[in-house]
């Protein structure tokens, strides 16, 4: 039936740019979808993630994207392209010096990448995340990655 302000039955829920604060165990919450209506099924507003690119062309650790104030950057996916005749590894870390979270082996002239079912967690707040690659003369890496802002 068309809606007439009676039927069908309106579900309700808070419009969100923002996570909630956490509740305790058991405790009810409220439906929240984003600022035009829809449902997050994800957990996360798009005002909440961020979006990187970064070219590597030396063996000089790179950051991907800088750490936010009180706020973790969960990865969500990341692809690479290299423009060589050789192959190449790049690490991706949390954090300048950190520990390597994930490894993107990348053909000769070919691309690759991840997209987890769920996020890859950031192990330090307010951390940047980087990425490093061996010095290969004449090798330029493309990275684009897209995170999840956990406040």
């Amino acid at each position: 039936a068309a809606d007439d302000g009676d039927a069908p039955l309106k579900i309700g829920g808070i419009a969100a740019q923002t996570n909630p604060t956490a509740v305790a165990d058991g405790d009810r919450v409220t439906f929240r979808g984003d600022d035009l209506g829809r449902q997050l099924v994800r957990a996360q507003a798009r005002d909440l993630t961020q979006s990187s690119y970064v070219q590597l062309t030396t063996g000089t650790e790179t950051t991907l994207i800088a750490g936010v104030a009180s706020t973790f950057l969960d990865l969500m996916w990341v692809v690479g392209a290299n423009n060589s005749d050789a192959a190449v590894s790049v690490d991706l870390r949390s954090g300048t010096g950190g520990s390597t979270l994930l490894t993107l082996e990348l053909p000769a002239y070919g691309t690759a990448g991840i997209a987890p079912n769920l996020p890859v967690k950031q192990e330090v707040v307010a951390g940047a995340w980087t990425a490093d690659m061996p010095d290969i003369t004449g090798t330029t890496v493309s990275i684009s990655a897209l995170f999840s802002k956990e406040v």
